[in-house]
């Protein structure tokens, strides 16, 4: 199954249910920000996650948005920053231009 990239983003108004959904998170994606994650999966994974989510959050307090992106305009990320880590050789930074 062809895996496709995410950006996911959060606003979680408890501190339990927020560490839940970050630490769901840092397993299928990388933390770009505190709020934010970006990964590649497959839609079964993503399907997973976003199931996991629902189960962690409170639909009238938090808020979860999952961006699907595609390999053109993924690649047309510009990053700024002094924060590196290792996702298939790309770099991740404290600052992202997203020209989606």
């Amino acid at each position: 199954m062809k895996e496709k990239h995410y950006l996911i983003i959060y606003d979680i108004s408890d501190e339990k249910r927020l560490r839940k959904v970050a630490k769901l998170l840092e397993q299928y994606a990388i933390r770009v920000q505190k709020s934010v994650f970006e990964g590649t999966m497959s839609e079964s994974i993503k399907n997973r996650v976003r199931r996991e989510i629902e189960g962690i959050i409170n639909c009238d307090e938090d808020y979860v948005v999952i961006f699907s992106i595609c390999e053109k305009d993924w690649q047309k990320r510009e990053k700024y920053g002094v924060q590196e880590y290792l996702d298939d050789e790309i770099e991740s930074r404290d600052y992202y231009l997203f020209d989606l």
